[in-house]
């Protein structure tokens, strides 16, 4: 999934819990539900960054931090948490580094990375676009009726 849809419902996740110690698990392990779920990515396995993939995710990224800027307007009081979920629910995909530097991906990062990238349900049918729309919308209903 997108790093927008993931910061999405850690977002959410940081606005309804408010616990830093509660927020952090339970935002990465939101991560690993929502890859469960089919969804869209300009690249599939193996995973080799395209022209496209360049122009995506800083776009991507983009987009999630405007989104938790705009999420800390609507929730001021629950600014920390906002942020520690939007990003601690992005931090499992940080074994996509070893796409750009391999010599990363051995031992237990290999594991990992593996098993990560067996859980994925990407499509490239643009349909896959839907279920990311659909948790970003419901994630930000949320936090704004919060």
């Amino acid at each position: 999934m997108l790093t927008t849809p993931h910061a999405a419902a850690g977002i959410a996740i940081g606005a309804f819990v408010g616990n830093p110690l509660v927020v952090i698990p339970t935002t990465m392990a939101s991560h690993f539900l929502l890859d469960a779920v089919p969804h869209w990515q300009e690249t599939l396995a193996p995973y080799n960054p395209t022209r496209k993939t360049y122009i995506r995710v800083p776009l991507d990224i983009a987009l999630a931090v405007a989104m938790t800027i705009l999420a800390t307007r609507w929730q001021p009081h629950y600014t920390g948490v906002i942020w520690l979920g939007a990003i601690f629910a992005n931090v499992p995909d940080l074994d996509t580094v070893t796409i750009l530097i391999p010599k990363l991906r051995q031992g237990i990062v290999r594991k990992y990375y593996d098993w990560h990238c067996a859980i994925q349900r990407e499509t490239a049918s643009l349909w896959g676009v839907v279920p990311q729309l659909l948790v970003i919308a419901i994630s930000l209903v949320l936090v704004k009726v919060r």
